[in-house]
């Protein structure tokens, strides 16, 4: 098994010492039972990667010293892309926010649709499956979580001329043209927007036809949110 990794949003330098308290104390002292001089992973997108030596445990604390970097906070090389999503059902949803965490999206951003059944979200929970997904897959940075607002204020305020903003068209069925588009965008700052189970609606299609966004399928198959989300992350990073 690696060695144990932990976000802290605290700053990390060299030979210096540190106090960690809170939920990560507990799952340091009472899940991973780490015990005096044994070592666990510090890090941030700040600071970067380093190797940590517990020295005390105390009641409600360990108190640590940061030792060498291992990583700088430059390694860290994520394609500026975020997900656009409707609430979907918890466990689905958890599922589909570590899965984009690992697949490296930097925003995660829900809205409400006509169409969407779950009208809300608890950013408090969608933040800590991030941080357990960053802290899992070697990444230095939890994805940005924003709050939610509706599909009108979110296309409203989209700035088309600093990034591209693809949707999926479930009208559509044409995968050669969702290759050449991903090709052409790969790397680029990019927005995905996955509409609910029931679809976007003429309405809001014809909003997105008003704008810039670029329309793409993933096949003639009807997906779940969570599927169809993680796979044009994946297909994007790889510039299929």
């Amino acid at each position: 098994m690696g060695k144990i990794r932990v976000y802290s949003n605290k700053n990390l330098h060299t030979d210096s010492f540190l106090l960690i308290d809170g939920d990560d104390f507990h799952y340091l002292k009472n899940v991973m039972r780490l015990k005096n001089n044994e070592n666990f992973i510090l890090f941030n997108e700040k600071d970067g990667e380093f190797d940590c030596t517990v020295i005390a445990i105390n009641k409600h604390d360990l108190k640590i010293q940061i030792g060498q970097m291992l990583r700088g906070a430059d390694t860290e090389n994520l394609n500026d892309a975020e997900l656009i999503f409707t609430p979907i059902r918890h466990s689905r949803q958890d599922f589909l926010i570590e899965k984009a965490t690992e697949l490296g999206i930097k925003t995660l951003s829900p809205i409400i649709t006509t169409n969407t059944s779950v009208k809300d979200i608890n950013i408090e929970r969608a933040y800590t499956i991030a941080k357990e997904a960053t802290e899992q897959s070697r990444r230095l940075s939890i994805p940005k979580i924003n709050s939610l607002e509706t599909f009108t204020e979110k296309i409203a305020k989209f700035d088309f001329s600093s990034r591209t903003l693809i949707y999926l068209d479930e009208r559509q069925n044409n995968n050669e043209n969702t290759t050449e588009i991903l090709k052409k965008y790969h790397g680029k700052p990019v927005s995905f927007l996955i509409g609910p189970e029931g679809g976007f609606t003429p309405t809001e299609f014809e909003i997105l036809s008003k704008t810039n966004a670029v329309g793409i399928t993933l096949g003639n198959l009807i997906l779940r949110a969570e599927t169809a989300g993680i796979s044009i992350i994946a297909l994007y990073n790889i510039g299929i």
